[in-house]
C-alpha cells in the first residue's frame, strides 16, 4: 500500500492538546468580553430610561406648577363675581395678582372666554398672537382640565402651544358661565429647557415637535440628530455616538395627533473603557496560555510516549514470530487492550486458516481455482451448478478451465484474465457457461489473483445469475413497453423520435409528432370504473395501431395520452388526413363489459420536424401545448402549434410562479366597490375586489390570473386570505366609527369543495370576531363541481348554517337559473350588467329587470344590480323597486383608504362606537 502522509503521535497529541487549552481560553476571554459589553449596554439603556423618565417627571411638574396658577384664578370668588356683574377691571386685576411672582413657571396664555363673549378678558403676554396660537375655534373644542397642544400649520412659523381649560362653574346652578384658558408657549420658552437641563444635569437640551426643533440649549439647537432617533410612537429612544448618549422621551400628543418630546445629549465612555481595558489584558493572557499550554502538553507526551513505543515494538516481534510474550502492562489501559487484542488477533488467524479450507468447501457459492489453463480445485457448489455429481471434483480437476465456459466465451475470457493480470479492469465480470448436458448458464464470476501452493493462481467466485438474465430481459421489456396496451412508452418513443431526428438531417425528410388526448376519459373512468377505464384505453391503443399501421410509432405517454410519431409523410395534406382518420376512429362507439356504449372524442396537437425544430424534448412539448390549445378551444379537434403557443404557456406559468409568491408573500391587495341603498342615500355594504401589481409582470388584470389560481389550486390560499383580509377589513370600519351594515366577498367552487371548507369559515368569523350574518359570499349561477362526490348544495347549506348569508352572482346569464333558486340557500340575488347597459332605451331589458325583481321580492330574496354606470340607470333601477345598487354610477372600486374617508363622508361616523371601540 503507497504510505501517504503521516505524523508520530506524540506530536500530534501535543499540537492536539497545546491549540485546544489556547483555543478554549480566547473562547472564554472572547465570551467574557462579550459579556462586558452587554451589561455595559444594558447600564447604559437603564441610563437612558431613567433619564426619559425624569424628564417626562419634570415636564409634568412644569405643567403642574402653570396648572395650579390657572386654578387659582379659576376658584377665585372675585373672578365669579367680575364674571356676574361684567366687571372686566376687577377680573383683569385678580389675573395680575394671581401671576405675580411666577419665576419658573410662566403662563405665556390667560384670558377667559364667556359662552357670549370670546376673549372677555385676555391677560396673556403681549407679545402673544392668540389668533395663531390658540384661535377660538381651537379653545371650543378643548377638553377640560386636559393638558393639550397645539400647532397652526398654516402661520410661517410653527408655534408649539401646551394649554389647559377649566371651566368657572355657578355656586348656585352648577352651570358654566365662563372658561380660564391658560398656557405656555413651549417654541419661545426658556424656563422649560432650562429647568430640564437643570435637574438633569445635562448641558444639551432640545424639545422636538415631530421631527422639528423647537426649543432647546446647548449643542443640540444645532446639531443633526442620529438617524432613527425621533419617531412617532410613544416609546423611548436612545442611541449611542462618538460617546455620545442622546435620549428620545416623549411628552405629549397635540390636538392633531403629532408628537411633543425632548432630547438630551450626555456624554459616556462606559464601552470605550471595557474595550481598552481587555484591549490591554489580552496580549499578557495569550502569552500565559501559551506557556501553561505547552507544559501540560510535554507532560501529556512524557506519559504515552513510553507506552506506545512498547506497544509499536510488541507487534513488529508479532510481525516477524511465530509466538511472542506480550508486554508487560504500562500506565496507559488503552495500550493495555491493543495489546491483548494484538495477541487474541494473532491466536484467531491461526484458527480461521485451519478453517478456511471447510468453508470453501462448504460455500453456497461455485469456487473455481486454475492456472496455465488448467483447473486445480472446484468446490462442490460448483460441481451441483454445472450439473455435476458433488463429492467429485476429479471430473473436472486438471480439465482445460474454458471446458467450463461456451465456446463463443473464450477469447473475451482470455483478455479478462490477462486485463486482470494488468489490474486494467474490473474483477467481476459475467459470462456464458455450459453445463454437463451442453446446456447454456449465466455465470457471473469475481476472479482475483491468488497463491496457491506456492504458485500464482486464479480464484473465481462463481454465481448462476440465469434467473436474473430473464428477469433483466422482462424489465428491459417493461421498460420500453407499455404493460397495459403493448405499445412503446415514452422512453422508447424518444430513442425512434431521435433516431427519425438523425435521419431527417441526412435524408431532409418530415416527421409530424401528436400527442393524442381523450376527451371526457375521466368521467367514463370515474362513472364505470378502472377497468372500463383500461378497456377504453386498449381499444383506443388497437384502433390507432390498425388505422396507421405497422411502419408509424403509436406510442402511451400515460393515463389517457398517446404520442403518434408519423414518418416521411408526403405533405401536410396527407397529415391532416391521417389525423382526421384517426379522430374519426376514436369518436366510434366503445362497447364496455356491461354492454354499455360510450363515445368519446379527441385533441390532437401537431408539430414537424424540421419546420418547428430538431430538439426531441422540445417538439414533444410543442405537440403538448398544441393538444392543450385544441383542447380548451373546442375538443375533438386538432392544431398545429404555432410559435404563440409557447409564449402563451411561458406567460402563463411565470403567472403561476409570481402569483405563488405574491401569495405567500402578501403582496396583493383589496379594492371595494360601495354597495348604496339608492333612494336613502346610504352605502349598506361594498364588494371585496382581488387586485395584484407585480414588479416584472405588472398590473395583472384578475380575469387573467383568478382563471390561472383556478387551474393550479393556487385559489385554496388566495381565497382564504380573501377572506381573512375581508372579515379583518369589516372590523376596523366598525372599530373607527363607520358604519356599514356587511361586506361581500367572492368563493369559487374549487374554494368549495376542499375538506374542510366550512370549519375554515368558521374559524376565521371567530379569530377575527365577526359576525357570520354581517358577510356576505358570493357565487356565480353557473357553480357546479367536477367532483361529482360533491354536491354544492351540501356545501353552501352547511355555509348558510353557520349564518352567513348567501348571493347568486351574475343572475339571469346562465342556463339553470329558477331551478337554481329553488335548490340553493339564497339570500341575495345580483342582477348581472348586461341586464343593465343601455337599459334607459332598453324596453326589453326593462321587462326583464322589473320581472326579476318582483319574482325576488315574492321569494323574499333581495336584489342588488349591478353594473349601472350613470344616475339616470341608477334611478330607473330603483323605480323598478331593485333599491341596492352597484357600479360606476355609485363609485368605482378604490383602496381601503379612500373607501374608509368615502365611507364616511355618506354614512357619517358613529362617535360613540369610536369611544367604545
Amino acid at each position: 500500500m503507497k504510505e501517504g502522509f503521516s505524523i508520530p503521535f506524540n506530536r500530534l497529541v501535543m499540537a492536539l492538546f497545546t491549540f485546544g487549552l489556547i483555543g478554549t481560553a480566547i473562547a472564554l476571554f472572547w465570551i467574557t468580553y462579550l459579556g462586558s459589553l452587554s451589561i455595559a449596554e444594558h447600564e447604559i439603556a437603564r441610563s437612558a430610561r431613567s433619564t426619559a423618565t425624569l424628564s417626562g417627571l419634570v415636564f409634568t411638574q412644569h405643567l403642574e406648577k402653570l396648572e395650579g396658577h390657572i386654578r387659582a384664578v379659576a376658584a377665585s370668588p372675585e373672578i365669579r363675581d367680575a364674571l356676574e356683574a361684567d366687571d372686566r377691571a376687577t377680573a383683569k386685576k385678580v389675573i395680575e395678582r394671581e401671576t405675580e411672582g411666577m419665576t419658573s413657571a410662566v403662563l405665556d396664555i390667560l384670558l377667559i372666554d364667556r359662552p357670549d363673549e370670546e376673549s372677555w378678558i385676555n391677560g396673556s403676554l403681549g407679545l402673544i398672537d392668540l389668533s395663531h396660537q390658540l384661535p377660538p375655534a381651537i379653545r371650543s373644542a378643548m377638553p377640560p382640565d386636559i393638558w393639550v397642544t397645539y400647532t397652526d400649520h398654516e402661520s410661517d412659523q410653527e408655534i408649539v402651544t401646551a394649554a389647559l381649560s377649566i371651566l368657572v362653574l355657578d355656586p348656585e346652578s352648577g352651570e358654566a358661565i365662563a372658561r380660564i384658558f391658560g398656557g405656555t408657549t413651549v417654541t419661545d420658552s426658556f424656563t422649560l429647557p432650562g429647568e430640564l437641563a437643570k435637574t438633569l444635569r445635562a448641558q444639551d437640551l432640545a424639545f422636538y415637535y415631530k421631527d422639528t426643533l423647537i426649543a432647546g440649549i446647548g449643542d443640540l439647537t444645532t446639531e443633526v440628530l442620529p438617524d432613527g432617533l425621533i419617531t412617532d410612537n410613544d416609546e423611548v429612544g436612545h442611541h449611542l455616538r462618538d460617546d455620545n448618549l442622546y435620549v428620545y422621551t416623549p411628552l405629549m400628543r397635540s390636538m392633531d395627533g403629532h408628537q411633543l418630546s425632548t432630547v438630551t445629549k450626555q456624554p459616556i465612555d462606559t464601552l470605550q473603557k471595557v474595550k481598552e481595558t481587555y484591549t490591554r489584558m489580552f496580549m499578557p493572557f495569550l502569552i500565559y496560555t501559551a506557556v501553561l499550554a505547552i507544559g501540560a502538553a510535554l507532560l501529556v507526551n512524557r506519559i504515552t510516549s513510553a507506552g506506545l513505543g512498547r506497544l509499536v515494538s510488541y507487534a513488529m516481534s508479532l510481525r516477524q514470530s511465530q509466538q511472542v510474550t506480550p508486554p508487560k502492562p504500562g500506565l496507559i489501559s488503552e495500550f493495555n487492550k491493543l495489546a491483548r487484542m494484538f495477541q487474541a488477533a494473532f491466536e484467531s488467524m491461526r484458527v480461521r486458516d485451519a478453517q478456511f479450507k471447510d468453508m470453501i468447501d462448504g460455500s453456497l457459492h461455485g469456487v473455481l481455482v486454475h492456472a496455465d489453463n488448467r483447473i486445480l480445485y472446484v468446490n462442490d457448489a460448483l460441481l451441483k451448478m454445472l450439473g455435476y455429481d458433488p463429492g467429485s471434483p476429479e471430473q473436472l480437476v486438471g480439465a482445460p478451465s474454458p471446458a467450463i465456459y461456451a465456446p463463443e466465451e473464450h477469447g473475451r475470457l482470455s483478455s479478462y484474465y490477462t486485463a486482470n493480470e494488468n489490474n486494467d479492469t474490473p474483477r467481476a465480470h459475467e459470462i456464458k457457461g455450459i453445463r454437463k448436458d451442453r446446456q447454456t448458464v449465466w455465470l457471473e464470476q469475481h476472479v482475483r489473483i491468488t497463491d496457491w501452493n506456492g504458485a500464482p493462481a486464479y480464484y473465481a467466485t462463481i454465481t448462476d445469475i440465469s434467473e436474473r438474465k430473464r428477469q433483466e430481459q422482462l424489465a428491459t421489456r417493461n421498460a420500453n413497453f407499455d404493460i397495459l396496451t403493448g405499445l412503446p412508452n415514452r422512453r422508447l418513443l424518444i430513442d425512434r423520435l431521435r433516431q427519425t431526428l438523425q435521419r431527417n438531417k441526412q435524408l431532409g425528410e418530415l416527421t409530424a409528432l401528436m400527442i393524442l388526448d381523450l376527451d371526457r376519459f375521466k368521467t367514463v373512468n370515474e362513472t364505470y370504473g378502472a377497468n372500463a377505464g383500461d378497456h377504453v384505453i386498449r381499444t383506443v391503443a388497437t384502433r390507432l395501431t390498425e388505422v396507421l399501421g405497422p411502419d408509424q410509432t403509436v406510442a402511451r405517454m400515460g393515463g389517457d395520452e398517446f404520442a403518434i410519431l408519423l414518418t416521411d409523410p408526403e405533405d401536410r395534406w396527407q397529415i391532416e388526413q391521417t389525423v382526421r382518420d384517426i379522430l374519426s376512429e376514436v369518436e366510434k362507439p366503445i362497447v364496455l363489459e356491461n354492454d354499455t356504449r360510450v363515445v368519446l372524442s379527441g385533441s390532437l396537437g401537431i408539430t414537424l420536424s424540421p419546420n418547428d425544430g430538431l430538439e426531441d424534448e422540445a417538439l414533444l412539448q410543442q405537440a403538448d401545448t398544441s393538444m392543450y390549445q385544441a383542447k380548451s378551444e373546442s375538443g375533438a379537434s386538432y392544431r398545429f402549434y404555432a410559435s404563440r403557443m409557447n409564449e402563451q404557456t411561458a406567460r402563463t406559468g411565470q403567472i403561476e410562479i409570481s402569483l405563488r409568491a405574491a401569495i405567500e408573500e402578501g403582496n396583493l391587495h383589496l379594492n371595494f366597490q360601495p354597495i348604496m341603498d339608492f333612494p336613502k342615500g346610504r352605502i349598506v355594504s361594498c364588494e371585496v375586489l382581488a387586485r395584484w401589481s407585480d414588479p416584472e409582470l405588472g398590473d395583472v388584470h384578475p380575469v387573467e390570473f383568478i382563471k390561472i389560481a383556478e387551474e393550479s389550486g393556487l385559489i385554496v390560499p388566495l381565497g382564504e386570505w380573501v377572506l381573512r383580509e375581508t372579515c379583518a377589513f369589516f372590523q376596523s370600519c366598525n372599530r373607527n366609527g363607520l358604519q356599514l351594515d356587511s361586506i361581500s366577498a367572492n368563493i369559487s367552487p374549487r374554494q368549495c369543495r376542499e375538506t374542510g371548507f366550512v370549519s375554515q369559515l368558521q374559524t376565521i368569523l371567530t379569530e377575527t370576531g365577526t359576525e357570520p350574518s354581517r358577510l356576505q359570499l358570493e357565487i356565480t349561477e353557473s357553480i357546479k363541481f367536477e367532483d361529482q362526490r360533491v354536491n354544492p348544495v351540501d356545501i353552501l347549506e352547511a355555509i348558510s348554517s353557520l349564518g352567513v348569508r348567501i348571493s347568486l352572482d351574475d343572475f339571469g346569464t346562465g342556463y339553470s337559473s329558477l331551478s337554481y333558486l329553488k335548490r340553493l340557500p339564497v339570500d341575495t340575488l345580483k342582477i348581472d350588467r348586461t341586464f343593465i347597459k343601455d337599459i334607459e332605451r332598453d324596453k326589453d331589458g326593462q321587462a326583464l329587470v322589473e320581472a326579476m325583481v318582483a319574482m325576488a321580492r315574492s321569494l323574499g330574496i333581495s336584489v342588488i344590480c349591478e353594473g349601472a354606470e350613470t344616475q339616470e340607470q341608477c334611478s330607473l333601477v330603483s323605480s323598478f323597486g331593485c333599491t341596492l345598487i352597484q357600479g360606476f354610477g355609485i363609485a368605482r372600486p378604490m383602496s381601503a383608504e379612500d373607501f374608509r374617508d368615502y365611507l364616511g363622508r355618506i354614512n357619517g361616523r358613529n362617535e360613540a362606537a369610536v369611544k367604545t371601540g
